[in-house]
């Protein structure tokens, strides 16, 4: 294959500094600032892009402080999450997770589901041999499907019954199996950890009134610029088709038409300067829901990555699929594939057959 991916590297660095932030938040332009009523609560800059862009509502929550300094640290609160400002980090991580779940994990009666077993991944569940815990099923669905490593960190935990509910800890979040909302999106709920933490501390939760000119939150106060405004083919397109994907090296964006008719887009990440993604013309050949994709000098670059989601492959080892270790997309990032959000890969997974044309071009 010709993933590189940097496992074991981005595995110690998620340790030691939490989850990145997105790498580019320039994709779209509106308020800097907005109020949430539901709250009090005002959210702002750098943590209103990383809401905005890693799950908004479903993933963190509302916003239930200000903006506090905590030794030294800026922080905010939320239902689900707190947010750390860290200047001096390097791009890309300056915005961090808390780690809630670590800090959390085992306070309860149930000590067993946190020690560590001797397992192997298969069909149903995945094995993390960095932490000693599986992830299964429903909760390994939503964890692909939702950041992953990078939003969530590993398992602490196996599956145990907490408050009522089916849980899981992870080192920044806590699963919930809701069967009352079975085949609904709200099957899996996380755990409003940042609430708890922040009623622990005594953190200053009173809302605050509106101010005059910040509007309160809406996901419409946002509109797309750059290349995700681009409604019509370049010339030279193969608009003969009646369905074809542009791969943009140089605006890092996938474009999905059916003749000269846009139907979707999205930013990607393609292959890093040393691994390129080869311009030119393609096919799609082959098409798997999950791949296993592993290789790779042990202790330099090995990498092993189970269940990668809607890998198309298109010319040798080089496919498009959906990424959920990472979420810079709009930055160059594989070593030669075309790297997805999640979503967008499964949409474009049941959109195009074996033997759709795949236009790269710089």
């Amino acid at each position: 294959m010709w993933y590189r991916v940097l496992v074991v590297l981005f595995a110690l660095v998620t340790l030691a500094l939490g989850t990145p932030e997105l790498a580019r938040a320039d994709h779209d332009t509106g308020p800097t600032r907005v109020y949430f009523p539901e709250t009090g609560h005002y959210l702002s800059n750098a943590f209103l892009d990383y809401w905005r862009h890693n799950g908004g509502l479903a993933i963190f929550g509302y916003p239930i402080s200000e903006e506090l300094t905590e030794n030294g640290v800026t922080v905010q609160y939320f239902e689900r999450a707190v947010f750390e400002w860290r200047p001096d980090a390097p791009d890309g991580w300056k915005v961090q997770l808390r780690r809630l779940g670590a800090e959390l994990a085992g306070s309860g009666s149930n000590a067993l589901a946190f020690r560590r077993i001797d397992a192997s991944s298969d069909a149903h569940c995945t094995f993390f041999p960095e932490t000693g815990h599986r992830l299964c099923n429903g909760f390994r669905a939503y964890w692909e499907q939702h950041g992953g490593l990078r939003i969530f960190g590993y398992p602490l935990s196996e599956e145990f019954v907490e408050d009522g509910f089916i849980v899981q800890y992870f080192e920044r979040a806590r699963f919930e199996y809701h069967p009352e909302h079975a085949g609904t999106p709200y099957e899996v709920q996380l755990g409003h950890l940042g609430l708890a933490v922040a009623e622990t501390a005594g953190v200053d939760r009173a809302p605050l009134a509106p101010v005059p000119g910040v509007p309160n939150y809406d996901p419409g106060l946002w509109q797309q610029i750059g290349p995700a405004s681009v409604t019509s083919p370049l010339a030279g397109a193969p608009v003969h088709e009646s369905k074809w994907i542009e791969v943009d090296l140089s605006d890092q964006y996938l474009r999905a038409w059916e003749n000269n008719r846009l139907v979707f887009g999205t930013y990607v990440s393609t292959g890093l300067p040393q691994y390129a993604t080869p311009p030119g013309t393609y096919r799609i050949y082959a098409k798997l829901r999950y791949e296993r994709m592993r290789g790779g000098t042990p202790g330099i670059d090995y990498y092993d990555l189970p269940n990668v989601p809607h890998t198309m492959y298109f010319y040798g080892g080089y496919a498009i699929h959906g990424a959920y270790w990472h979420k810079n997309f709009g930055r160059v990032m594989s070593h030669g594939c075309v790297n997805l959000p999640l979503g967008a890969a499964e949409w474009m997974y049941s959109w195009a057959p074996v033997g759709t044309l795949v236009w790269i071009h710089p």
